[in-house]
């Protein structure tokens, strides 16, 4: 422990998190096994260390003070790097074992259509998938190998480029043209922490003024927002590489001529910090050749 580091009562951390995500002590006693007096001199020797109250009881349960609401966040995103440091350390090492990160429009997209190739072409293959669109947190001993898409390329890890990146809109099959559709609702999402091109940076590009009367319907997920699309609900921007399945089958068409080509890329990553095993180098070239295969169709 670092000198003069002020630590609060771990347990009561846990507890604390525990009764702030389900509103009342006795259900986070139950979840842990504690008694509800157990929980509650937990919380009170967390909030005489921290020197402020950090729930309010109410006749349903309890629900957290301003301060308390502060706390939890930093507190569970603080206990969720801890969970995944175990996690990582006790990750799967076996000799068919693989953990592959991405993102979840990629999960959704890209790879849950290939998973049954995958299957039949890497026998006994055992998979774990690590789902999250927090690239930016995501620490190498997490994965074995991981695609994502990135505005630049990664440094100090193993780098193979899967594919450059073109974005259209995209609507269901006898749509009008986006000019000359009246009021389209554009689709898309709305999350800070993926590195999405919007709408108005595929209008700049394209040098096209906003429809009149355009409606903004933001999903949160980038394969609703395809489905809506697909639909008829509306028009979205088609990531080539993510929606090449849709606009093979004729699921998707692409409602202008005009193709955002950023400097983005989809990249597979490897860490470095470790011998690449076997069934990581098998991976590996399944998912370049899966890629390659794409562009090939």
């Amino acid at each position: 422990m670092a000198k003069g580091r002020q630590l609060p009562p771990l347990d009561a951390l846990v507890v604390f998190e525990t009764a702030a995500r389900a509103g009342s002590f006795s259900r986070a006693g139950a979840e842990l096994g504690l008694t509800q007096s157990a929980v509650s001199r937990q919380i009170g020797k967390l909030e005489s260390f921290i020197g402020s109250k950090l729930f309010t009881r109410t006749p349903q349960g309890v629900i957290p003070t301003v301060t308390g609401e502060t706390y939890v966040q930093e507190v569970s995103r603080l206990l969720d790097g801890v969970a995944g440091a175990t996690e990582g350390i006790r990750a799967w090492r076996g000799p068919r074992q693989i953990t592959i990160a991405c993102s979840r429009g990629i999960a959704d997209l890209w790879v849950l259509p290939r998973l049954a190739a995958l299957k039949a072409d890497v026998p006994d293959l055992e998979l774990r998938l690590r789902v999250t669109d927090d690239v930016a947190h995501l620490r190498t001993d997490e994965y074995d190998l991981a695609i994502f898409y990135r505005r630049e390329r990664p440094a100090g890890l193993a780098v193979t480029e899967l594919a450059v990146e073109e974005i259209v809109p995209v609507a269901s099959p006898g749509s009008a043209p986006l000019e000359a559709q009246e009021s389209p609702i554009l689709l898309s999402i709305d999350d800070p922490v993926r590195e999405w091109f919007g709408w108005g940076d595929w209008l700049t590009d394209a040098a096209v003024t906003r429809p009149a009367g355009a409606r903004d319907w933001k999903l949160g997920d980038y394969r609703l927002a395809v489905e809506a699309a697909a639909q008829g609900i509306g028009v979205t921007l088609g990531w080539s590489w993510l929606v090449a399945d849709h606009l093979r089958s004729g699921r998707l068409v692409p409602v202008h001529k005009h193709w955002l080509r950023p400097s983005g890329r989809f990249y597979l990553l490897r860490p470095l910090d470790r011998h690449a095993r076997r069934i990581v180098r098998e991976v590996s070239e399944w998912i370049v050749a899966a890629s390659e295969a794409d562009r090939v169709c």
